[in-house]
This record gives C-alpha cells, sequence and structure tokens, in this order.
C-alpha cells in the first residue's frame, strides 16, 4: 500500500537532480531506489536554494506581534487565508485546506533529501572517508532543523506532562512503506537530538560556508535546543562554545545605512521610505551574514505583511533602538495600497527579490548571546547574565545613549529584560515559538496571553458583520497548528490529528465597533 508523507516529493527530488545535469538515469517506481553515485550530485542536493528557507505561514500572524486591524483589513479588501486562519486560529479552515501547507511539505522535502544522502552515501564512489564524514554530518544537520521547525509548529510545546503526547512521523528512509504514524513528543525530540549529535561529527571546526553544516552551528542548535526543553546547564554550554567562533561577528547597527525609496501613498501623497540596508542584501549576502552561524531564513507567505502591533512597537525606544530606526518602516504600509493608519509601519528586515521578506531561522550570534543570558538568569546568576543582554545591546543602541546598558535588582526583573530584548531582536516566528515554551517552563511571570480583535473566519473567509476578541489561553492546545486533512487521507488514516477542545481557543462577540 502507498501511503507516503512524501506523496510529491521523490518526483521533486528526481527534478532537481535531473535539472543538475540529469544525474539519474532511471525513476524509481516505489521511492526506495534512488541512487547517488558521485559526490556532484550529493553537492546538487545541499545546494538546492530550497534548503535555506523556512516556510513561515500561520506562524506569524498566530503570534502577539502582528497588527492589523479590522480597518486596516477593511482597507486591504483582502487577506490569504493562511493569515485568517493564524489571526483566528481557526482550525476547520486548515484541516480543509484544499491546498496542501507549505510547511509540512517544505521540511519533510528536506527531509527526504537529507535520508536519500544517508542511505545512499555508501554508494558515492568518489569520496575521501573525511568527505563522507562531513556529507553525514550536514545530512544529520538538515534533517535536524527540519523536525526542529516541524515540532515547534505541529505539536504541542515540550514539557513533561506532554511527552507522550503526539509527536511527529519519523522518517528515516525515502520509502513509501515506512510507517507514517505520529511517534509521541518525546521520541520526536529524542530522534532531534540524535541527529544533532551525528552532526556534531562535522570536520568543519568553524563556520565556513554559512549554508553547511560546521561546530559552531551544531553547538548553536543544541543551545536552542537545550533552552526550549528545560535544560539551561546545556544550553549554558553550548552557546558559550558557539559563542567562541572566529568566523561568526555581532553586526554594529551604528554602522548600517539606510537605503531609500520613494513610495505614493493611494491618495496620491508622495514621501521616500528609509529602508534598513539589511532590507537591500543581495540573496548571496543574505547567504554569508556574519551573524549567522546558518543561514537559513523564514520565507514569509507573499500578501503576509509583517503589520506590527502596538505591544511590539512599544518596546522599543524609537529615538535610540536602532531595530526600530532601520526595520519599523514608516508609510511602508503603502505598499499594500494601505494609508491613514499612524505611521502605517511595516517591519522590513531582510528581503528577497523572489521570495519577499525573510526572517533568520537559523541560529546567530544575537541568539547566543541572549541564550546565555537568560539560561545564567534562570539558574540564579542574574548579575552575570545582564554582560550577555548589554553586549548585544552596544550593537543595537545608538551611541552615546543615555540607556544602552539594561540593569536588573532581582532575578525575575534580569528574566523579563532579557525576555523583552529577545522579543525585540527576534519579532514574529520565533516570539510564536517563545510564547509556546515560556507557558511549560518553570516560572509563570513570563507566561504570554495573546488576546485580539478581528472578524469571525468561517471556511477561510472574514465575516465583517461579526467581531470577536479572540484569546489564546497560555498552555492552549491550539499552540500546536493542525495537520491538513489531505495528510491524513494520504497516510491511510496513520497520521492522525491533533485533539482540540471548545476552550483552546476563546471567543468573546464585540457588541460595539471599538476595536478592543
Amino acid at each position: 500500500m502507498k501511503t507516503t508523507i512524501y506523496h510529491a516529493l521523490t518526483a521533486v527530488a528526481l527534478t532537481m537532480l535531473c535539472s543538475c545535469n540529469d544525474y539519474l538515469d532511471t525513476t524509481p517506481s516505489k521511492g526506495d531506489n534512488e541512487v547517488l553515485n558521485n559526490s556532484e550530485q550529493v553537492e546538487a542536493l545541499f545546494n538546492n536554494s530550497d534548503i535555506f528557507t523556512a516556510k513561515a505561514v500561520m506562524t506569524v500572524p498566530e503570534s502577539d506581534d502582528i497588527g492589523l486591524t479590522t480597518d486596516m483589513f477593511d482597507a486591504m479588501g483582502y487577506a490569504g487565508e493562511n493569515y485568517l486562519n493564524g489571526l483566528s486560529y481557526d482550525i476547520s479552515g486548515i484541516e480543509n485546506n484544499v491546498y496542501g501547507d507549505p510547511i509540512w511539505e517544505n521540511e519533510y522535502n528536506k527531509v527526504f533529501t537529507a535520508n536519500l544522502i544517508m542511505n545512499n552515501v555508501e554508494e558515492v564512489t568518489d569520496l575521501t572517508d573525511a568527505k563522507r564524514t562531513e556529507y553525514l554530518a550536514q545530512a544529520h544537520f538538515l534533517r535536524a532543523m527540519a523536525m526542529w521547525n516541524l515540532v515547534n509548529t505541529y505539536c504541542e510545546p515540550y514539557a513533561e506532562a506532554n511527552l507522550q503526547k503526539p509527536g511527529l512521523p519519523l522518517k528515516t528512509s525515502t520509502s513509501y512503506e515506512e510507517s507514517l504514524s505520529r511517534a509521541s513528543l518525546k521520541d520526536t525530540y529524542d530522534f532531534i537530538l540524535a541527529d544533532l549529535t551525528e552532526a556534531l561529527k562535522t570536520n568543519c571546526a568553524d563556520v565556513d560556508k554559512r549554508w553547511w553544516v560546521s561546530k559552531p552551528a551544531v553547538e548553536a542548535m543544541l543551545a536552542r535546543f537545550y533552552l526550549f526543553t528545560q535544560n539551561y546547564k546545556s544550553a549554558a554550554e553550548y552557546a558559550a562554545q558557539a559563542l567562541q567562533s572566529s568566523a561568526t561577528t555581532l553586526q554594529d547597527f551604528n554602522e548600517l545605512s539606510f537605503s531609500p525609496s520613494p513610495l505614493v501613498s493611494p491618495d496620491g501623497v508622495a514621501d521616500t521610505v528609509k529602508y534598513s540596508g539589511l532590507y537591500s542584501l543581495s540573496p548571496n549576502e543574505m547567504t554569508v551574514y556574519p551573524e549567522n552561524y546558518y543561514s537559513q531564513y523564514f520565507n514569509v507567505e507573499s500578501g503576509l505583511y509583517l503589520i506590527p502591533s502596538e505591544s511590539l512597537i512599544a518596546l522599543y525606544d524609537h529615538d535610540n533602538d536602532l531595530r526600530y530606526q532601520q526595520f519599523f518602516n514608516r508609510n511602508a504600509l503603502w505598499e499594500a495600497s494601505i494609508s491613514g493608519f499612524g505611521d502605517n509601519i511595516i517591519y522590513h528586515k531582510f528581503h528577497h527579490y523572489l521570495n519577499g521578506d525573510e526572517i533568520q531561522s537559523g541560529p546567530t550570534v544575537p541568539e547566543m548571546l541572549l541564550t546565555e543570558a537568560e539560561v545564567l538568569a534562570r539558574q540564579g546568576e542574574w548579575q552575570s547574565a545582564m554582560t550577555y543582554v548589554n553586549k548585544l545591546r552596544e550593537a543595537r543602541i545608538l551611541k552615546g545613549a543615555a540607556d544602552i546598558n539594561l540593569t536588573a535588582t532581582s532575578q525575575q526583573e534580569a528574566v523579563t529584560q532579557i525576555l523583552d530584548e529577545r522579543h525585540r531582536e527576534m519579532p514574529f516566528v520565533m516570539r510564536w515559538f517563545d510564547i509556546r515554551r515560556l507557558a511549560y517552563n518553570e516560572t509563570t511571570y513570563d507566561d504570554v496571553t495573546v488576546k485580539r480583535t478581528f472578524y469571525a473566519v468561517a471556511n477561510n473567509v472574514a465575516n465583517t458583520s461579526v467581531k470577536y476578541i479572540y484569546t489564546l489561553p497560555v498552555k492552549s492546545k491550539r499552540y500546536a497548528q493542525p495537520i491538513v486533512n489531505s495528510e491524513i487521507t494520504r497516510s491511510s488514516g496513520q497520521i492522525v490529528q491533533n485533539d482540540y477542545d471548545d476552550t483552546d481557543v476563546q471567543k468573546t462577540a464585540v457588541t460595539t465597533d471599538e476595536n478592543q
């Protein structure tokens, strides 16, 4: 019986290979007969541009960082179904999406590629032992990164109480016959950790090609892994090791320029939008961005504008925080033919001329500084923790500003200050991942309840005659995104849906036009 999570992925992998000099002579009939026999084929798979992106669809509007109001929606006249379902936390609309799920498909495509290489690398004849070790480390790291994005999208957060809940199908081959049943959450995290442990065998001692594995890249991902699993001692150790890299550096935003661009509002007002110098980087420049241990980016869906919420905007010192000045672009909402909403701000950092907005998803130097700060503070060393967060701020706050360095008089204040700085540094997708993990750690003062006002959404359509206040309570089961029914059907029922109930999302009807 052909039940396959890879329903289209074999063809994709073959296309990738065949487009690079027609490497495969035979089309496989089952998915487990693909043949790799030379290093050029393997390099082509690792260098495919899809490897460098992670789709960000509903994970953007689900967080408290998106500020699309009903008035803005009315002015736009349209928002994609993924945006609508994310804003409203709709379950049935996601389950019944006939177009599939780009996150699920994209990440399992990477798993397929990694498995194809791992299962066939012994047959590649033109490799030294060192090169074979390198390819295997790269494949394990690629699979770990993909599974990490998947588990933080479709599963409930890591916690002792959740370890026996559904995790992911753990694919280790390209065979259609391999089980698609969801392993437990514990087994899924163990699977990711095993891959990262194998990736540590890389021969690359420091960051070289930032789209390939290196010891600092794996150490940084292990620091992220252990932060999210509340193993703070290990998180601190691996973050410290990653920060020893001599090939990565902290970008001083005081040295960034602006890339001005003329725009005209829908009602004919002309202005010049000051985009960040990072916004104009070419794809190649983004790939070698010096803060990245591993250059992978969340690709924000076309038309999913990063309209920041008032709460996100309020986090920044507008006069001195260079992240606000660089990335919160006044009047950039004119791009969406919308004006009349304050400064009409859209968040822009990196931009790919084909893919649109990009947000770092691979580990970075700022993330490691913030990880080291947070785990030290949580372990009681909160005075030492502030030195790490202030090192980051020296590269983010206007030189000469009076409040570059943060101070704290207690552990709770230190953790709160560090989390606020993490929020400023990594909004939107990482913010959603953090909301999930903070609900299940050892403290409650950092819990986040997401609340927004938006229209009723059903069948992927907004009903503009009905407004709700949507509240996502702490530890909601809706932290886990539903799996589309088409994947469940293709698996012949092996894949089971997440369990939801009526308390996962609270909806309160708005009886006035006040946008609460």
